[in-house]
């Protein structure tokens, strides 16, 4: 059976069940809002996350959001 997603469908709706333990991915915009979420929820589902963003002062509270998941971020300008 196949899940079905709509607009309101939560980051825990879609990665209900799912073990993203051992995979490595890399999330734009960290400093911010979808960003953010993102990596936060992939985080929480095991994934090694690396998160990019354009502004140091903003990924630092972006950074804070997911911190104490296993993240890696590089910011440059």
């Amino acid at each position: 059976m196949r899940k079905t997603f709509d607009a309101s469908s939560t980051t825990e709706d879609v990665l209900s069940g799912v073990s993203l333990r051992g995979k490595r991915i890399l999330v734009t915009g960290v400093s911010a809002g979808i960003g953010v979420e993102t990596a936060r929820a992939l985080a929480a589902h095991g994934a090694q996350v690396v998160g990019a963003a354009r502004d140091v002062e903003r990924w630092a509270v972006g950074q804070s959001v997911v911190s104490g998941t296993s993240t890696r971020n590089h910011c440059g300008k």
